[in-house]
């Protein structure tokens, strides 16, 4: 999923919340911004609280392929840091492993050139 509708989608959300309407007087998050990896940490925070794990996975390899700086880096070790605490029975009944997380580590690791 494209990060830019989730970031939409979240922020319509927010909005419904904050003043109660469906549609009208929406916000709208331009990822252009410099908080637009807080933004990632964010929207990845919310998935992993659903325990949606691989959909925030897909999102955050997204990222990793449109800029490769620091800051995602950074938030894609906390994400698989964050997935390592969780239990194998709870990642199993999410159809995510441990080995998953692992894998994703390396594949970071790679990426961003870390060994």
């Amino acid at each position: 999923m494209d990060i830019e509708r989730l970031i939409n989608e979240l922020s319509r959300n927010i909005g419904k919340a904050l003043v109660n309407k469906k549609e009208d007087n929406m916000l709208l998050v331009n990822l252009e911004n410099d908080g637009s990896s807080e933004l990632l940490r964010i929207i990845l925070k919310s998935l992993i609280s659903k325990k949606e794990y691989s959909k925030a996975e897909d999102l955050l390899f997204e990222e990793i392929e449109k800029s490769k700086t620091e800051a995602i880096y950074k938030i894609a070790v906390d994400f698989y840091e964050e997935l390592s605490e969780k239990s194998d029975e709870e990642l199993r009944e999410n159809n995510f492993s441990k080995e998953e997380v692992l894998q994703g580590l390396r594949d970071i690791e790679a990426l961003f050139n870390t060994k």
